[in-house]
């Protein structure tokens, strides 16, 4: 435990953000280094209310009744130009595109890390943004380069039989279409032997 906490606050002093997989990420909240500022936030699902949260641990004295997601933010940025934040987010696979966004422009503020746990193996909405973060646990890659791969093998198998179930369809298509006009030339030949 210690020893992962020594490695979080090594990445944070770098200005890293941190990805772990399925750890107690409270229980490391707890322990951090009390210098800095720092929220913990127990899903993104929160949307506003984490926001707002967040924005109230900067300055007890903010009002944040009324204010849209944006507005906090800009003023979330505007108190961190003076102090660093740390937001440590649980459950970040459950993620949206919409908290998605808000958490992009947040990561791109040099004050502000994002220490982040995934704690289902399930896949990410965005694979470039966790590019930005450095992964603590090796059991991440294995645990989702299988479970990646079974997907993409899963489709590819279904993909398949869709092309051989519609390709046999086609083929007693075309037998139909190629005996219908054989009858049809036989018909008109024999009508016009007749009427001749």
């Amino acid at each position: 435990m210690t020893e992962k906490i020594n490695q979080i606050n090594e990445q944070i002093k770098k200005g890293n953000n941190v990805l772990m997989y399925k750890e107690e990420l409270y229980t490391h909240y707890q322990k951090r280094d009390k210098r800095y500022k720092a929220i913990y936030i127990s899903t993104p699902k929160k949307g506003k209310t984490a926001f707002e949260q967040i924005l109230k641990k900067l300055d007890n004295d903010a009002q944040t009744k009324n204010k849209t997601i944006s507005k906090l933010i800009e003023e979330i940025i505007e108190q961190t130009r003076k102090q660093q934040l740390h937001i440590y987010l649980d459950h970040f696979e459950q993620m949206s595109n919409r908290e998605l966004q808000n958490y992009k422009e947040l990561e791109q503020q040099e004050n502000i890390c994002l220490i982040a746990n995934i704690g289902e193996d399930k896949e990410f909405i965005d694979e470039d943004f966790l590019n930005k973060f450095i992964i603590l646990n090796d059991e991440y890659y294995n645990n989702r380069s299988q479970s990646i791969n079974i997907n993409y093998v899963l489709l590819l198998l279904i993909s398949l039989l869709v092309f051989l179930l519609f390709l046999k369809i086609q083929l007693s298509m075309i037998r139909f279409i190629v005996s219908a006009l054989w009858f049809t030339l036989l018909m008109y030949r024999s009508f016009y032997y007749l009427t001749r």
